[in-house]
């Protein structure tokens, strides 16, 4: 995790936490990330599927009042 938080430019206290945070839909990644990801991915990997897993993640933690 922490080549890919690299090479993406994943900086800070625990750049390999911050990258499954994206991964997993808990935090939304900045575009620039995302960019980068389609661009070295060569399209396999696009904002709309990173969208696709944020709306995922939020569905799973919604509470039911």
């Amino acid at each position: 995790m922490a080549t890919i938080a690299s090479m993406l430019g994943i900086a800070g206290k625990n750049p390999s936490r911050t990258w499954q945070r994206y991964e997993t839909g808990e935090r939304e990644p900045p575009v620039s990330v995302i960019a980068k990801l389609e661009m070295i991915s060569e399209g396999a990997v696009t904002s709309s599927s990173w969208m696709q897993v944020r709306q995922a993640y939020l569905n799973r933690t919604q509470v039911s009042v």
